[in-house]
């Protein structure tokens, strides 16, 4: 087990240093986020937000006044707007009806977001080809774990390197660490005193002591997100007491810029568009996870000054608003479709206005984590839907960090990924006269090993394949090139 230590440590930044980033990045890229991948460039577009001035136009109904593509972008936005909120409001869920109109502004936080914390905040991306192209374009996909790992010596998959051979030995480990180095799917973490969630949510201190798969890591990290932003939702009036007081807090001025605030709406965001069975949009699910990483980053230094879990008693009694919309479009389709604020804007959790910082981490881990997991299967070939889960996995881990320290974090791969790079380490390979029933035999042996959290040693794994799978690991030919 190994010492976690995060590849990302931003800096604080003041309104204008910021501002001064957004400008330049904005001058070379626009309103469209870059992300490299498989040789291409993928772009993501989201909705440029209505300034000020077209705000006032569209509100005073001077629509003429409107550059005529830009007033069709707009318009565009708007019927899909609608289209999001009438859908849910004929869901057979009467929380998702509930909550239409937080999720619509959820997803307006979340786009905003990504556009304006790209700047300064890195979408991880997985710049891949050859045979790590070929674990996204197969049928298994990149969530498969153990199975693209065995499939990683199967002289009889997919997966092919040079010449049309199976890629094997060290230079098949190099591809395998691409595929599973930020991958939810491939490995387990955990904090090794989790002092601070457990005076929180002791259930849940317990819990991250364990060892657990990362992507229940990030429905932990998700069901925490909202108390990353406690000052900036103190700022705005969105926390209060049980009983309805108002709170107040002594902070530092160093939480006041804009962007902090941001941040804040996004992790909100997720934990409402994670808080049900969520089966959106393609694209909407993408921007959970890659707004939820840019905000953790954004926030997480400021955590050291200022963190909520060790300055507040009883903070899971404190109670957070869901997401009210301020924007011009979401509020003429709620209105336009008769309904007021109160009757569709709530969390999805308890089909409430207000709720407990508690409740919400208790109704949204399991709940996230099964939405990353559904996700994943649903796009398992998507090298846009890699990315975003390497986002929810540096998420994860980020959160850990964030609420605890880097100090504490561990990080250990599944036990199956760990039996493979031994093998590839070693430079075997199956020999060429090798059959079906003996490939499934050994198999079968891995993920045995993968159910009961052990990982045999070398020998053990030569031995093995010898007596009861009746064949001798061969050299790979990769170990002399």
């Amino acid at each position: 087990m190994a010492d976690w230590a995060g590849p990302i440590h931003l800096p604080k930044f003041t309104s204008k240093e910021f501002d001064e980033k957004k400008k330049k990045y904005q001058e070379k890229y626009g309103y469209t986020v870059t992300v490299p991948a498989l040789g291409d460039i993928i772009h993501l577009s989201p909705f440029p937000p209505m300034t000020e001035h077209e705000t006032a136009l569209w509100k005073a109904r001077e629509y003429d006044e409107l550059p005529p593509g830009r007033r069709e972008q707009i318009r565009d936005e708007k019927a899909r707007k609608k289209a999001k909120f009438l859908a849910m409001m004929a869901s057979p869920s009467p929380k998702i009806a509930r909550s239409a109109a937080a999720v619509l502004t959820s997803l307006d936080d979340l786009q905003d977001a990504v556009s304006t914390l790209a700047c300064v905040g890195l979408i991880t991306a997985a710049v891949v080809g050859g045979t790590t192209a070929a674990v996204l374009a197969g049928p298994l996909g990149w969530i498969a774990g153990a199975s693209v790992a065995l499939n990683m010596i199967n002289p009889m998959s997919r997966l092919r390197g040079r010449k049309g051979k199976a890629s094997t030995g060290r230079a098949a480990k190099r591809l395998w660490e691409k595929v599973t180095d930020k991958n939810p799917f491939s490995k387990k973490a955990r904090v090794k005193v989790a002092k601070n969630i457990s005076k929180f949510r002791p259930s849940i201190g317990n819990a991250i002591e364990a060892l657990q798969v990362t992507d229940n890591i990030w429905g932990v990290g998700l069901c925490l997100g909202p108390i990353v932003g406690f000052v900036q939702d103190t700022i705005s009036a969105r926390v209060r007491m049980e009983m309805g007081q108002k709170v107040k807090i002594e902070m530092a001025p160093g939480w006041k810029p804009k962007h902090l605030a941001t941040a804040s709406n996004a992790l909100r965001a997720v934990s409402v568009l994670h808080g049900y069975p969520w089966k959106s949009d393609f694209m909407d699910e993408v921007y959970s996870f890659i707004g939820a990483n840019l905000a953790q980053q954004v926030l997480a230094p400021y955590l050291d000054e200022y963190n909520p879990m060790e300055e507040i008693e009883d903070l899971a009694k404190y109670e957070i608003e869901a997401p009210r919309p301020t924007d011009i479009l979401t509020l003429e389709v709620i209105q336009e479709a008769g309904y007021t604020l109160d009757e569709v804007c709530n969390w999805p959790q308890n089909g409430e206005r207000w709720i407990s910082y508690g409740e919400l981490a208790e109704k949204t881990a399991t709940q996230a984590t099964e939405n990353l997991r559904h996700f994943a299967e649903e796009n398992k070939n998507s090298a846009l839907a890699f990315i975003a889960g390497q986002n929810a996995h540096d998420f994860a881990l980020h959160s850990l960090a964030a609420w605890e320290g880097e100090e504490q974090v561990e990080i250990e791969y599944l036990s199956s990924s760990r039996i493979i790079i031994t093998i590839l380490d070693h430079g075997w390979c199956y020999p060429d006269d090798i059959r079906w029933d003996q490939v499934r035999k050994f198999e079968d042996w891995v993920y045995v090993h993968e159910y009961m959290g052990t990982v045999p040693s070398g020998k053990e794994i030569w031995r093995y394949a010898e007596m009861f799978c009746d064949f001798r690991w061969a050299t790979s030919e990769d170990e002399y090139r």
